[in-house]
C-alpha cells in the first residue's frame, strides 16, 4: 500500500510525469489505475485458490482498507468479493 507511482518512476529512471505518459501511451491507464488493477487481479487469484479471508488478501495485494478493495473490486469486475467465494 505504500508504493506510489514516484517510488515505481525513480526506480525505473523516470520523472512521475515521464513516468505517466509511458504507461498511458502503453496501456491506455493511468499508472495508478494500472498498479490497482493488477493488484485485483492477484486478489482475485487469491480468492479462487487460497483461504484467505477478504480482509486478509485485500492487504496482501496493497489496499489499506478493506472496503475500499471491496468497492475496487465490484467496480472492475461487477460483482462483489463475497460472491466470488460463494
Amino acid at each position: 500500500s505504500d508504493l506510489s507511482v514516484e517510488d515505481i518512476g525513480s526506480e525505473m529512471g523516470f520523472s512521475r510525469v515521464q513516468l505517466y505518459r509511458k504507461v498511458k501511451a502503453l496501456t491506455g491507464k493511468s499508472p495508478v489505475e494500472f498498479v490497482r488493477e493488477r493488484r485485483l487481479e492477484r486478489a482475485q487469484q487469491l480468492l479462487l485458490d487460497s483461504s484467505y479471508n477478504i480482509s486478509e488478501i485485500a492487504y496482501k495485494v496493497g489496499f489499506s482498507s478493506p472496503s475500499y478493495f471491496t468497492k475496487c473490486y465490484k467496480d472492475l469486475y461487477g460483482t462483489s468479493p463475497t460472491s466470488v467465494r460463494e
